[in-house]
């Protein structure tokens, strides 16, 4: 691929992004609200169905995000761990911690809440949660995820290795930001589900 198809590429996803942010923010807060208890419901009856995952990762929901908290405290109160990462944009490498309470979060970078070092317990170096709850912009019903830019979650699946492939990654969205086609990379992660407000869909 020449640098001027990259260029293009790069020009095209940015489009897609501002475009489907604009669509997710016209969504009515109520809605929101609504259809995060209908997903988190339906990974909740998902997760069910796998007692032996202890771990699930999920992400801290930011602006018109679907909202993970639901699920989060469902966890809580069924005795499974919350895991959430922490990014670090001068590498944009993430760490993932326990997360108890939402009091032990933190601003952190983007403005996103993000676990405080100083009150959570920090993952061992390589391990990887046999869940993993991926936040986007856009999703398809093929596995095809288009995140924010800055390719966190791409280079966290690279370097988790062979774990990270043993994995379940299910992307959380709502129906409206979901696409009939994605416009992916090589070097894009792609989603073994998704979750939406009409349910979740393995693949």
């Amino acid at each position: 691929m020449t640098d001027n198809e990259k260029s293009q590429i790069k020009a095209e996803k940015q489009r897609i992004r501002a475009d489907a942010a604009k669509a997710r923010d016209r969504l009515s807060k109520q809605d929101r609200a609504l259809w995060s208890e209908l997903a988190c419901g339906a990974l909740s009856v998902w997760l069910e169905e796998h007692p032996k995952q202890r771990e699930i990762m999920c992400y801290v929901p930011f602006r018109s995000e679907l909202d993970m908290w639901p699920l989060m405290e469902r966890l809580w109160s069924t005795g499974r761990e919350v895991i959430v990462p922490r990014c670090h944009p001068l590498d944009r490498s993430m760490t993932l911690y326990r997360l108890q309470s939402p009091a032990d979060l933190m601003e952190g970078a983007y403005g996103i809440r993000e676990p405080d070092p100083a009150k959570c317990e920090e993952l061992p170096q390589g391990q990887v949660p046999g869940i993993i709850i991926v936040p986007g912009i856009q999703f398809d019903r093929i596995g095809g995820r288009m995140g924010y830019g800055g390719g966190y979650y791409d280079r966290f699946a690279e370097r988790a290795g062979e774990e990270g492939k043993r994995a379940m990654w299910i992307g959380a969205a709502f129906e409206a930001q979901v696409a009939e086609q994605v416009l992916m990379q090589e070097h894009d992660l792609k989603m073994n589900g998704i979750v939406t407000e009409s349910g979740i869909l393995l693949l």
